[in-house]
């Protein structure tokens, strides 16, 4: 992954992993089965199980119909999970540690550590965009969980000052003049803004209505940019 960008692009292009399998691969919620049939049938409860929570929503949907889309028995989903909270659970934990992975690897490349003040903010903005462009299904379960679930506002709470102090480490490092404290303060600020505005693009039912608020429009993207940019005092 490259933390350059064509200035002329959308946000929300950066590459990272989609596939729900290979999300788990690094999870320690649940043991992974030896045999290949299972982690088969295994891969195929968690593809359904994303896809059916993130279209028909967790309340609606029962573990019989996630096996019945998995086309394994329910006593197979059971095998592996103990009711489909924890399998929402050992979803949300293995797309978690990969993004984290994904998104520290990028911001302490070599590519970022050469980087501008102005390319940094808008790897900030991609990283935002992107993980709404590719995940908005998940991050649209794991944010309205947010509001019920003391745990789930606490652990996506954390990854956001993850990403935000990643950044914050590189830019602070690029203007020693700025107070550091200050600076990292702002682009926390910056960050729960401007994330804060793209979660409420995606997290409506068919997206926010009217003009403006979607982020495949070009246009939001510029906004935000220059809106970070002016907030953070980078030059644009």
């Amino acid at each position: 992954m490259t933390i350059h960008r064509d200035p002329s692009a959308a946000f929300g292009t950066i590459p990272f992993e989609a596939d729900p399998i290979r999300w788990m691969e690094n999870s320690d919620v649940f043991e992974k089965p030896r045999q290949q049939r299972s982690r088969d049938a295994l891969g195929r409860i968690i593809v359904a199980a994303l896809r059916l929570f993130s279209e028909s929503g967790f309340d609606a949907t029962r573990v019989a119909d996630v096996a019945a889309e998995a086309e394994v028995p329910v006593g197979t989903v059971y095998k592996h999970f103990a009711d489909k909270d924890a399998l929402l659970a050992a979803i949300v934990e293995g797309y978690r540690s990969c993004r984290m992975r994904e998104i520290g690897e990028l911001c302490t490349s070599e590519a970022a550590l050469a980087a501008t003040p102005r390319e940094l903010v808008e790897l900030h903005l991609d990283i935002v965009f992107s993980a709404f462009t590719l995940d908005s299904g998940l991050l649209r379960l794991i944010e309205r969980r947010r509001l019920e679930d003391p745990g789930t506002h606490q652990d996506q709470s954390a990854a956001n000052e993850i990403v935000a102090g990643l950044i914050a480490d590189r830019l602070v490092e690029k203007l020693p003049d700025r107070d550091p404290d200050e600076l990292r303060q702002q682009v926390h600020y910056a960050h729960s803004i401007i994330r804060g505005a793209v979660v409420w693009s995606e997290l409506p039912a068919g997206g926010e209505m009217g003009q403006g608020l979607k982020v495949t429009d070009m246009e939001f993207a510029r906004q935000a940019l220059l809106m970070a940019l002016r907030y953070l005092r980078i030059p644009e």
